[in-house]
């Protein structure tokens, strides 16, 4: 693993967000950017300019940050560095990620239930990014992430076989289970079948595929895939 990107809003979410990262380094060297996005400024002021870019944290935001830098600290093959990103277009966030060399995105529930607009079109122009992204749930908690199940689309080029050459290159997880979704399938007796099959495996994450989306800044709506309280690797369609 090389870089490790996480998008914050520095609640404590960002601790298991950390720990993950850690363990997906698995013992490698690497360095994970904590990203604090913000708008930029509306002002012609240079001065008023750089005032506003100075945003003050509060306590329980310095002592999760602090926790973050102690994690990585104890890890000792990690280095934290603070990134801030103000305002976010895909040409830049292609950039970002080239530039930071990064090779997975964390994406908390705090993060992506954000408020602000910045905080939403950052997500949704990842989510037309090539980089690989790791949705958290919002029950999750510390844990090792080793058994996965890929949940393949009928449309999707991504196959199992495919998967099972990349992922012990990038990832500290196997896949052991499998599931084809079909468009014409209800989505409820899909979430049945499934549910006993992560339940008999012991599915600890779940993987998928993601095409470019037209970018709508609206509020998202949980999908099939989130409602079994599981963390979901999202990978690009292109990427194998």
């Amino acid at each position: 693993m090389k870089n490790l990107l996480i998008p914050s809003t520095l609640e404590s979410d960002t601790i298991n967000a950390i720990k993950v990262a850690i363990q997906q380094s698995k013992g490698q060297n690497c360095t994970i950017f904590l990203a604090l996005v913000s708008e930029i400024p509306d002002t012609y002021s240079s001065a008023t300019f750089l005032r506003s870019m100075k945003s003050e944290m509060t306590v329980s935001q310095k002592n999760v940050l602090d926790y973050c830098r102690e994690l990585t600290t104890i890890s000792q093959n990690c280095n934290l560095k603070i990134h801030y990103q103000y305002g976010i277009s895909a040409p830049l966030m292609k950039n970002l990620i080239e530039h930071l060399d990064v090779e997975l995105t964390i994406l908390t529930p705090s993060f992506k239930n954000a408020q602000k607009r910045i905080h939403n079109q950052f997500t949704q122009i990842l989510s037309n990014s090539k980089c690989p992204i790791l949705h958290l749930s919002p029950n999750f908690e510390e844990q090792d992430l080793t058994k996965a199940m890929y949940l393949e689309q009928t449309m999707s080029k991504l196959q199992v076989e495919d998967l099972q050459e990349l992922i012990p290159n990038h990832f500290n997880f196997k896949i052991v289970s499998q599931a084809k979704i079909f468009s014409d399938q209800n989505p409820e007796d899909i979430q049945n079948l499934l549910a006993e099959a992560i339940t008999k495996n012991k599915i600890d994450l779940l993987i998928e595929t993601r095409k470019p989306k037209k970018i709508k800044l609206k509020n998202k709506k949980e999908s099939t895939n989130e409602s079994f309280g599981l963390p979901i690797l999202s990978l690009y369609e292109e990427i194998a």
